[in-house]
């Protein structure tokens, strides 16, 4: 998952096993002040010196490398900018990582009170971005710019954990004498670079500092323990972001052959995911093709679809650039490529079908049924609740969490109420109307009711609906103020239009669908309760997905079958170690998670054969870690359980996510594998990963 730096086991050198042990809390520092102070003052003065006797290898080339760029050795080297309106774009700049950094550092900040330390998180250039930890110590560091805005790169500050950190992209601990600056060797630093968990660049760094008298051999795991916990917290934000991406282009792909080259790219620029780009270059970099992870421009606010045409890095411009939003804002571009040859196909969400191309079974009316896969008590239960409430009168409300398919049992409701195949099933979806439009677009108006109205006036949804059913989706997000007119034309079957004081009869059966919690919404003062009777006469409750048993491997097999007819492919094939993923894996996103699942992988597989490495790059991990049964026991003088907490998840999560594979395991977390047997024996884990 993450590009960082990886040793083998059997070739470690003595610097590297030292830096691990270091990691572990196992290790000692070899480290004597006068022999390092008296190599300090012998390789300034001395122009031409190149060895420096008792200075641990990465120290020493830190040094040069500080001696290249002409560093003023004698002075404190870091700088620091804290006027308002540069620390405003510092944190606008890195705000995601300041919110997936946010749980990490209140837990560091509460183990580290009262314990001469701070903990820091900075940017990708070393500027820091927040700091927290005992208040005197604070003021000390400001002394020398370790504060908020202090730039602490290795091309500015010297030797120090956090600009070595970033230099090396390895866990980096700078102690007392071995900071090249001056003022700063009454220090000791303890820093881990964040690496982005898609395409591996550092991203910043978790830094533990403080006066040289916090030093313990434990200092070293912290900020690489905090580092860990922020990627998993980055890994899952962007995988929540990338499906929704995914889903958002499903739902709006321009028309396009299935033969186009197609780019779908993120709103910084980076490749979600591309098909059919056979030799497509990119200009600043020459590399051959395009590959996931690849940023094709850089972004900047407020970007227009020709902008991004401009800033494109790309050896060919597309044909069509459309730009995608999530929550009103630009949440990535979809970049095509033109085949003329080919015949249009519009790439659209899944409708229900047979996986073998049977037609869909009817009700006798003639109304078709939807496809509602599933043989688990669960689904069959809701199936059956449906049958007997469609013979009654009183409206219906389902429940359930996003992409359950509560539109299915919708569908499934009116085949079991229609009276014939012309039954109309009308739907609004409560949430995608503005506050202004959605009385007219349930109950109608009548001509020039209000500014833009059509001059023949129109028929609401409850009048086109009439005789059938009503399907009011997302009803939780119905204004409060429109409520009531709603509670009145469910009471007395009667609707006004607005502008109008003629009663219209309407006979409706209504359907309503939320992913909220109703009668809270009820306490909360958002929906009335009259309303929430009304509707929620008979409530019914979709299972998501995790609790439908092997609903999940049924449902994988349909969709894979029919996205490769849609697409003209053959089905994907899963392999064993990606059948155990997705078998542990718990679905947040439910059936919508899975269908865009398996049609993310027909764009991205190049093999037909999807494999967990696959899974794991399309945001998919092993399951969330079992917080039971941690068996861990620090020394409570340290106040570390809560560290020793976020090791243990951390090392779990490693193993699961690479199929109990412990070489990769180790490599992502950054430690040696005998390193890893160690921490699996301490939290009783290795037994269940043998």
């Amino acid at each position: 998952m993450v590009n960082r730096p990886t040793i083998p086991d059997d070739t470690v050198t003595s610097e590297t096993e030292e830096a691990l042990s270091l990691i572990a809390g196992t290790g000692k520092l070899n480290y004597s002040e006068n022999q390092i102070m008296t190599a300090w003052e012998s390789f300034l003065t001395d122009t031409d010196r190149q060895d420096c006797p008792g200075v641990r290898s990465v120290v020493k080339d830190s040094w040069m490398r500080c001696k290249s760029v002409g560093i003023d050795a004698r002075g404190t080297g870091a700088v620091v900018r804290n006027d308002d309106d540069y620390l405003h774009q510092l944190h606008e700049n890195n705000h995601e990582l300041i919110r997936a950094a946010a749980d990490s550092m209140s837990i560091m900040k509460n183990l580290l009170d009262c314990t001469a330390a701070m903990i820091i998180l900075t940017d990708r250039d070393g500027v820091i971005l927040e700091n927290y930890g005992d208040n005197r110590v604070l003021e000390a560091g400001r002394d020398i710019h370790l504060e908020v805005g202090g730039r602490w790169n290795e091309e500015v500050a010297g030797t120090n954990g956090i600009g070595t950190a970033l230099q090396t992209g390895k866990p980096m601990l700078i102690h007392a004498a071995e900071h090249y600056c001056q003022d700063v060797k009454g220090w000791t630093c303890a820093a881990a670079p964040i690496f982005d968990p898609f395409d591996g660049s550092v991203l910043g760094v978790v830094d533990l500092s403080g006066p040289t008298k916090i030093f313990q051999r434990h200092n070293m795991t912290v900020p690489v323990i905090a580092a860990r916990q922020i990627e998993q917290s980055l890994f899952q934000r962007g995988a929540d972001e990338r499906l929704r991406l995914m889903e958002t282009f499903l739902d709006n792909a321009p028309t396009h052959n299935q033969e186009d080259g197609m780019v779908l790219l993120d709103r910084t620029g980076k490749v979600v995911c591309h098909k059919n780009l056979p030799g497509l270059k990119m200009h600043d970099t020459g590399q051959s093709t395009v590959n996931v992870g690849d940023v094709l421009f850089t972004s900047r606010p407020n970007m227009t679809e020709a902008d991004v045409a401009d800033a494109l890095t790309l050896s060919v411009t597309p044909q069509v650039i459309r730009q995608l939003r999530l929550d009103g804002a630009i949440a990535g571009t979809v970049l095509i490529y033109k085949n003329e040859h080919a015949s249009t196909a519009r790439l659209s969400p899944m409708l229900p079908g047979k996986p073998d191309g049977r037609p869909v079974s009817v009700e006798k009316t003639g109304v078709p049924l939807p496809v509602i896969l599933g043989e688990s008590p669960e689904v069959t239960r809701v199936i059956d609740l449906i049958d007997r409430v469609a013979t009654g009168k009183s409206s219906v409300l389902i429940e359930g969490e996003t992409g359950v398919g509560k539109e299915l049992f919708g569908q499934l409701f009116h085949a079991r109420t229609a009276t014939s195949s012309k039954t109309p099933l009308v739907t609004v979806n409560c949430g995608a109307i503005t506050k202004e439009l959605i009385a007219s677009e349930l109950f109608g108006h009548v001509p020039g009711a209000f500014t833009g109205a059509l001059r023949d006036g129109k028929q609401g949804k409850f009048e086109q609906a009439s005789g059938g059913v009503l399907c009011l989706d997302e009803i939780g997000e119905l204004p409060l103020d429109i409520q009531p007119f709603l509670l009145r034309a469910l009471e007395e079957k009667v609707i006004y239009r607005v502008g109008d004081t003629k009663p219209r009869p309407v006979d409706v059966r209504v359907v309503a669908l939320t992913n909220r919690d109703l009668l809270q919404e009820v306490e909360a003062g958002r929906f009335r309760r009259d309303l929430y009777y009304r509707v929620g006469a008979i409530k019914i409750a979709v299972p998501p997905l995790r609790e439908r048993g092997d609903d999940a491997a049924i449902l994988l097999d349909y969709f894979r079958h029919q996205i490769a007819k849609d697409l003209d492919e053959p089905p994907l094939e899963f392999s064993q170690a990606a059948m155990e993923v997705l078998n542990r894996y718990r679905w947040p996103g439910n059936v919508r998670e899975l269908r865009n699942l398996v049609e993310s992988l027909h764009l991205t597989s190049q093999a037909g054969v999807v494999d967990a490495s696959d899974l794991l790059s399309a945001g998919i991990a092993a399951g969330e870690p079992d917080h039971s049964g941690i068996a861990v026991s620090p020394d409570p003088s340290q106040n570390l359980k809560d560290m020793a907490t976020m090791e243990y998840l951390t090392i779990k999560a490693a193993i699961e996510s690479n199929g109990g594979n412990l070489t990769l395991a180790a490599k992502q977390v950054g430690i040696a594998r005998s390193t890893l047997y160690r921490k699996m024996q301490q939290f009783d884990l290795k037994k269940s990963y043998n």
